[in-house]
């Protein structure tokens, strides 16, 4: 059991893994607490030199060798918290790292399941709260048994009578702290949760400004932040009170301590029996034993707390994804796409998303997807960028399963432009050479200039400088649509994927912009989804979904007299004015 503690303990993990800054940290602290208790018995023995008129030489001597510690002191000091900030920081890089690292190999389906704000909290909380623990906690704990065990046998020294008095109370210290400590965290973790919740209030009102605005609700909404402001200012005050608590757990122990120090010392200096440079060490002593008491309880909840926290990182980091990347298959082409029977169900669905889909496309080719809300589009090109797991031999790319195809290779070889448009807090620049480490300014302006976007940007006060804002807020539905699209043409990959990338652009830009892609895609191989015909009328086969099933699949006229569903999308948008 002892040696599954020290193979499993993650705090002695990090530290076999950075045992030279740890080995050096704890040297440097170890010389600085012999040095910090050298410091009262030097000022006792210059105190005996003059209370006994010893020539000032004496004196002068141990005050130069005070000066010295206290120099040498610092200079130790500083190297322990160097050594040791060096060796958390890089414990939380690490877990930061493989967190991030984790939360990018992770399938979609987990992020379903977890909300984002518990998420970001482990990358930012939980790896905090293990780095308190494995280097204050770790760290105030060696202090506390340091100084133990060098002050205790120096008091024994001058008097075990006096020891045993004035410490027969500090071992109640801990467990003071300890229940402080415990209380106060408590109270620190309802606040933090408290500010998370008006942080989002506030954010979700700022963002809607315009909504409340038009609704005349903007007291509605102030009350409504006020009591999450108001929980979080109750919560604030509980934190204040239990730490108010903390000095006087601290303290009191010594204070009483100090007390019965005078009580039963001064009769002892008075008779003699101890000098006063011996009764001021000693005085200095039972003060300096106040920390190692109140450490250990401090050390404690700090170590406790990070384990709480590791364990909580520990079960995302062990999670394992949907989809695994096993395949060793590098693709630097693409030549065909065969989809054998492909079904498919969400693991929190009873109902089938696809069921025993089949077609098949060559290199040059272009597919338009159709169907109802809810059909199974948007599944269909997730699983053929692999972002399900499928079947195995149920999608082939140039005659191998997709599953023996490395992710990587795989997922270079598709640009997507998904339904939702997402871009990144950037410049405009930055965002679209997204894809790509060197670029040049001339990819740039002529992807914009294929989405009729280029000349709308110049307008902008930095052009392509602009910062486009937080998930692109300072851009119309439709300027982040095409930002998007531009984005997948600079990446200039084999297969271009258009989840109803123009559902937010007028009609005559939509037509501007399609008549210039299918010139970008001649020499591309093409996957449209939409819900207007129009945008895939011109593909060489479309596929018409209907809950799941693939109900036909053909061209534009042939679907017009074969597919019911295809039939009565026309309809509804020839009546429209959109086809």
């Amino acid at each position: 059991m002892l040696l599954s503690f020290f193979r499993n303990n993650p705090y002695l993990q990090f530290a076999r893994k950075y045992r030279g800054f740890v080995a050096l940290g704890i040297s440097c602290l170890v010389v600085t607490n012999s040095l910090e208790v050298s410091i009262p018995w030097l000022i006792g023995r210059a105190l005996d030199h003059l209370t006994q008129n010893d020539p000032f030489e004496e004196i002068a001597r141990i005050t130069i060798i005070i000066v010295v510690v206290t120099l040498t002191l610092s200079l130790f000091r500083f190297l322990w918290r160097i050594f040791w900030a060096r060796f958390h920081h890089a414990v939380a890089d690490d877990l930061r790292n493989d967190l991030f690292f984790k939360y990018t190999d992770l399938s979609p389906s987990f992020f379903q399941k977890h909300k984002i704000g518990r998420l970001m909290s482990l990358i930012t909380n939980d790896v905090n709260a293990f780095r308190i623990g494995i280097g204050p906690g770790f760290l105030i704990l060696a202090d506390a048994i340091f100084q133990s065990i060098l002050i205790i046998p120096i008091m024994i020294s001058i008097s075990p009578s006096w020891t045993w008095k004035t410490l027969i109370l500090m071992p109640v210290t801990p467990f003071l702290i300890r229940v402080v400590m415990k209380k106060l965290n408590s109270a620190y973790s309802q606040r933090q949760e408290s500010f998370s919740e008006v942080s989002g209030v506030a954010q979700e009102i700022v963002s809607g400004v315009r909504v409340i605005k038009s609704f005349a609700q903007e007291h509605q909404q102030t009350r409504h932040f006020n009591q999450y402001s108001k929980t979080y200012e109750n919560n604030c005050n509980r934190v204040g009170l239990w730490d108010a608590f903390f000095s006087p757990a601290m303290e009191l122990p010594m204070a009483l301590g100090c007390v019965i120090l005078l009580l039963v010392g001064i009769p002892d200096v008075l008779a003699g029996a101890v000098t006063i440079g011996a009764f001021f060490s000693f005085y200095q002593y039972v003060q300096r034993m106040m920390w190692p008491m109140t450490a250990l309880g401090i050390s404690m909840s700090h170590l406790q707390e990070g384990l709480a926290s590791h364990r909580r990182i520990q079960d995302v980091l062990q999670e394992r994804s949907e989809v695994e990347d096993h395949g060793a298959l590098e693709l630097d082409h693409f030549e065909s796409l065969e989809v054998k029977n492909l079904s498919f169900t969400y693991a929190d669905k009873n109902a089938p998303a696809l069921q025993n889909i089949s077609f098949s496309l060559k290199k040059g080719q272009s597919l338009g997807i159709v169907g109802p809300t809810g059909s199974g589009k948007t599944t269909l090109i997730e699983m053929l960028c692999r972002l399900h797991p499928a079947p195995e031999g149920s999608i082939l790319i140039n005659g191998h399963s997709i599953e023996k195809i490395k992710l990587s290779s795989l997922r270079n070889l598709v640009q997507v432009v998904p339904q939702d448009a997402f871009l990144f807090s950037q410049s405009v620049s930055e965002n679209l050479a997204f894809s790509k480490l060197s670029w040049e300014m001339e990819e740039i302006v002529e992807a914009t200039e294929h989405v009729h976007l280029h000349d709308e940007i110049l307008e902008w006060p930095d052009q392509y400088k602009s910062i486009v804002g937080e998930r692109g807020v300072n851009l119309s539905g439709g300027q982040k649509q095409r930002m998007t699209l531009a984005r997948a043409l600079v990446k200039d990959s084999s297969i271009a994927i258009l989840d109803d990338t123009l559902s937010a652009v007028d009609a005559k830009t939509e037509e501007n912009i399609l008549n210039i892609l299918k010139n970008q895609l001649q020499n591309k191989t093409a996957i449209v989804i939409a819900h207007k015909l129009a945008s895939v009328a011109w593909c060489d086969q479309i596929l018409v979904l209907n809950q799941g099933h693939l109900e036909w699949a053909g061209d534009h006229l042939e679907l017009l007299s074969k597919s019911a569903t295809y039939n009565q999308l026309f309809e509804m948008q020839s009546s429209g004015g959109r086809v």
